[in-house]
């Protein structure tokens, strides 16, 4: 079918070839065909001459025909044969015992994007025409020159190939360590909020599973010397951390028992805080408030208790925890704006 106008019928039926299934040879040169989409199933093609044609790339077509043994490409516009196609010739010639391929006259190009095919020329068991030396414009010289000159000077041809490939590879380097890098220093600057955010979930699944059940997060022990303080404690708590707090002057019911109250108030918090001033012993309610804290924690119906002091002795707050104060969290809380900033921290990673 040699010089038939042949794409002319292929571009209205790709397939009439399968109205002749037992070809073995077929030549379909000179024929002006740029594309292939079908030749339809040809179980018994062995010989295959697309040559003279504008084929800029080995159509796929041909690796349906399991039969193939010789395929003539000479004559085309083909710059390279991609791996895959190399590949499909190479399980051929294993198949069979042999592969013809012929690859005269065809624009090829040495270039670091064709190494892989000039080395395959090199290495293939599969019978090249010429020897499998072609001419080919080598892009680096930009002058027509030989396969076999140019693979047998390889290095020299291609020297900036892997510089291109090691700066790719640095330029990727580079990338993943800045990526890596701004990675650690948004987790390392959010670190806080995500254990909190981890540290809350688990913490309620777990009371969940326990049944507990907490209408506060905190409740504060304090006396009358330490209001302002408790405002500013309320404002870091509350509105900055999202925690809820119960202390006397908000939470307690007017009228109830204060002795009901404070016990009732402390069952429903996961934690204490009691802030320590010289006078806090001196008020009535506050060893009652302990001995309440002493017994939910016997009980483990409370989480923490936190002592926060101020110009207080050390010695008098542990007598009054003695029985606990190994699950007792302990702040003496500095004057020092930085380590105010390292008290607050703490405190807010014991509440978890």
């Amino acid at each position: 079918m040699k010089e038939t106008k042949l794409y002319l019928v292929l571009q209205t039926n790709s397939s009439i070839l399968s109205l002749c299934p037992n070809i073995k040879n077929l030549d379909i040169s000179y024929n002006y065909i740029w594309k292939i989409n079908s030749l339809g199933q040809l179980p018994h093609l062995t010989t295959l001459n697309i040559s003279h044609n504008l084929f800029d790339n080995v159509p796929d077509v041909v690796t349906n025909f399991d039969s193939l043994t010789e395929l003539d490409l000479s004559h085309n516009q083909l710059t390279t044969i991609r791996k895959k196609i190399h590949n499909w010739i190479d399980t051929q010639h294993t198949k069979f015992g042999t592969f013809k391929l012929y690859l005269s006259n065809n624009p090829l190009i040495c270039s670091c994007g064709t190494t892989t095919f000039l080395r395959w020329i090199l290495t293939t068991k599969v019978k090249l025409n010429a020897n499998g030396n072609y001419s080919c414009w080598v892009s680096s010289t930009k002058k027509i020159n030989y396969t076999r000159n140019v693979a047998d000077d390889f290095h020299n041809y291609f020297v900036d190939c892997d510089t291109a490939v090691w700066i790719k590879l640095g330029i990727s380097l580079l990338v993943s360590v800045l990526s890596s890098l701004i990675c650690i220093t948004i987790l390392y600057n959010l670190r806080w909020r995500i254990i909190f955010f981890f540290f809350r979930n688990i913490r309620r699944f777990a009371e969940k599973g326990l049944e507990l059940t907490f209408d506060y997060d905190v409740y504060v022990s304090y006396s009358d010397d330490y209001i302002s303080f408790v405002k500013e404690l309320q404002k870091k708590v509350e509105d900055e951390w999202g925690f809820k707090i119960c202390f006397e002057d908000r939470n307690f019911n007017v009228g109830e028992s204060i002795a009901t109250e404070r016990a009732t108030s402390i069952h429903r918090c996961r934690h204490v805080i009691f802030l320590v001033s010289p006078s806090i012993f001196e008020n009535e309610w506050t060893r009652f408030e302990i001995e309440k804290a002493k017994y939910e924690m016997f009980f483990k119906n409370l989480q923490n208790i936190v002592v926060i002091t101020r110009d207080t002795p050390l010695d008098d707050i542990i007598i009054e925890f003695f029985t606990i104060w190994k699950d007792v969290f302990l702040i003496q809380w500095p004057v020092e704006k930085d380590e105010v900033q390292m008290a607050w921290q703490k405190l807010r990673l014991w509440f978890f």
